[in-house]
C-alpha cells in the first residue's frame, strides 16, 4: 500500500487510521485520567485534615483571638513537613480542597473518576464561589461539567466567567467594589536568578500602567532608531565627501539597541519605582537591564562564593533565602550597601568559623544573620531580617543566649513553636531539630557559607 505522497505505509496504517497514534493518544488519556484521580485522593486528605483543623478551632474560646488559628497551622506544618512542602502552601490548599468537598461536590467526584483534570476543576470554583446561594451554585456547577467535558481548561475559564454573570444575583458594581478589597503586590522567584512582580488590582488603573510603560518604551526604541538612522546618514555624507565606502562608514556610528519591546518595558518600570525617573530621550539607566540597581537602598543579603568574587568562576550569588542572582548584580549590590561582613568558612565543609565586620554591630546577631539566611522551620525561606530571633530553650528558664541555642524564626513558626505542641531542640554545628505533635522527627541543616554581604540593620528587631 501506498500513501498519497507515494511512500510505503506504516504497517500500523490501516485504511488510513494511524494506530500507533491512537494507541498512545489512548495511554496519555489513562495516564492524566490516573493523575486526575490521585489528586483527588490528595485533596480528599487535605480536607479531612482542614475539618479536624476547624474542629479544634471550634474548641478554643473566642477571646483568643488571632491564636483560634493555630490548630490548623499545626496540622498544616505536620503534613508540609512530612510530604516536604511549605506549610503555608499545605494550609492554602487545605483550605481550598476543604472549598471543593463541601461546597463543589460534584466536580470533586468528576475529578475523582479522572473526568476532567485539576485545570478544569481549578476554574469551576475559581468562578462558581462568587455565588452565595447554593441551588444557584449548583446549577452553575452542572452547567460548568458539561462544558468542562468538551473543552479544555483555558478554554473553559472565559465561558464560566460569562456563564457566572448571567447567574449573579448582585451587580458587576457590587461585586468589584468587594473585589477591589484583594488587590495587593506580590513576589515570585523563577528560574535563573529572575523573579516575577505580580500586582493585582482595578483593571483601569493596571492597563493604565501597562500602556503608560508601554508608551515609554516606544518612545525609547524609536529614539534609538531615529538617533541611528541620523548617525548613519551623517556618516554616509561624511563617506562621500571623503570618497570611501558609504555602506562600510554605516556601521561605525550609534550602537543598536537590539532589545524588544518587552524587554524595555521590564527596564522601564524597574527604572521608575526605583529612582523615581525615567529619561526617554536617552534612556539612561535602561540599556543593561538591572533597571536601577545602584539606586536600591532596600534591606538584602547577598552571599558570593569568594572565587567567583575573585573573577576566578562564575558561580552565581545568592540573595540568601531567596534565589540564585548574577554575578553583576552582587557586584552593584556590594558597593552600595553602608556595611557588609567578611565570613571565614570552613573550607571543606563550608560551615562559618568566624565573622568580621568593618561597622559596629552586635557580633552574635551578625554571626546568626549569616548562619540562618532563612527561617529555621524545614522548608520555609523567609528572609533571615524578617524573622525573629528564638532561644530555643526559653530564657526564662535558664536558656542562653548564645549561637547554641538561638536560630532565626519567622513569626508564623515562632508562634507555632511557642503556642503548639512542635517542640525544636538544638544539636551542634547549628543542626536544628523539630518534633512534631504526630511525634515525627525533621532535621534543619545551615547551608554552607563562603563570602557574605550583609547590610547595616542595627535598627532591625532583633
Amino acid at each position: 500500500m501506498k500513501t498519497k505522497h507515494g511512500g510505503d505505509a506504516h504497517d500500523d496504517d490501516v485504511d488510513g487510521v494511524d494506530a500507533v497514534a491512537a494507541g498512545l493518544a489512548a495511554e496519555y488519556a489513562a495516564a492524566v485520567a490516573a493523575i486526575a484521580a490521585a489528586e483527588a485522593q490528595a485533596m480528599s486528605v487535605l480536607a479531612r485534615a482542614q475539618a479536624v483543623g476547624l474542629e479544634r478551632v471550634a474548641e478554643i474560646p473566642r477571646s483568643a483571638g488571632r491564636e483560634a488559628e493555630l490548630p490548623l497551622r499545626a496540622l498544616a506544618a505536620e503534613l508540609g513537613a512530612c510530604a516536604r512542602q511549605p506549610d503555608r502552601s499545605v494550609q492554602r490548599r487545605m483550605n481550598d480542597a476543604h472549598t471543593l468537598v463541601t461546597r463543589f461536590a460534584a466536580s470533586f467526584e468528576a475529578l475523582a473518576a479522572g473526568a476532567v483534570s485539576v485545570g478544569h476543576v481549578r476554574a469551576i470554583v475559581e468562578h462558581g464561589v462568587k455565588l452565595t446561594d447554593p441551588e444557584v451554585r449548583a446549577a452553575f456547577e452542572t452547567e460548568a461539567l458539561e462544558r468542562a467535558a468538551s473543552t479544555t481548561p483555558g478554554r473553559l475559564g472565559p465561558q464560566l466567567a460569562r456563564l457566572v454573570e448571567q447567574v449573579q444575583p448582585t451587580t458587576f458594581a457590587e461585586r468589584h467594589k468587594v473585589a477591589r478589597e484583594s488587590r495587593g503586590v506580590w513576589v515570585r522567584d523563577v528560574e535563573d536568578g529572575m523573579t516575577e512582580l505580580l500586582l493585582r488590582g482595578p483593571a483601569v488603573p493596571v492597563h493604565g500602567i501597562h500602556d503608560m510603560i508601554t508608551h515609554i518604551a516606544r518612545d525609547v526604541l524609536n529614539t534609538a532608531h531615529a538617533a541611528q538612522t541620523a548617525d548613519a546618514a551623517e556618516a554616509a555624507d561624511a563617506a562621500e565627501v571623503e570618497g570611501e565606502d558609504a555602506a562600510e562608514a554605516e556601521g561605525d556610528g550609534v550602537p543598536v539597541d537590539s532589545r524588544t519591546l518587552d524587554q524595555v518595558r521590564a527596564d522601564v518600570l524597574m527604572e521608575m519605582v526605583l529612582t523615581h525617573r525615567i529619561d526617554t530621550e536617552t534612556g539612561e539607566g535602561l540599556g543593561d537591564g538591572h533597571g536601577g540597581l545602584a539606586s536600591i537602598r532596600a534591606t538584602v543579603n547577598v552571599t558570593v562564593p569568594a572565587l567567583a568574587l575573585a573573577g576566578v568562576t562564575d558561580d552565581p550569588a545568592e540573595l540568601v533565602g531567596r534565589t540564585p542572582i548574577d554575578l553583576d548584580t552582587a557586584r552593584i549590590l556590594a558597593k552600595s550597601v553602608p556595611g557588609w561582613e567578611r565570613v571565614l568558612a570552613d573550607p571543606i565543609t563550608g560551615g562559618v568559623l568566624a565573622v568580621d565586620r568593618y561597622t559596629r554591630s552586635a557580633d552574635l546577631t551578625r554571626y546568626l544573620r549569616v548562619r540562618d539566611p532563612h527561617c529555621r522551620f524545614p522548608g520555609c525561606r523567609m528572609p533571615t531580617h524578617r524573622c525573629d530571633i528564638d532561644h530555643g530553650q526559653d530564657f526564662a528558664l535558664g536558656g542562653a543566649t548564645d549561637h547554641r541555642n538561638l536560630c532565626a524564626l519567622c513569626r508564623r513558626h515562632h508562634v507555632l513553636k511557642g503556642e503548639t505542641p512542635w517542640r525544636v531542640k538544638h544539636h551542634p554545628g547549628g543542626v536544628i531539630e523539630w518534633i512534631s505533635p504526630g511525634g515525627l522527627h525533621y532535621t534543619d541543616t545551615p547551608p554552607p557559607v563562603t563570602i557574605g554581604f550583609v547590610p547595616d540593620l542595627e535598627d532591625a528587631p532583633f
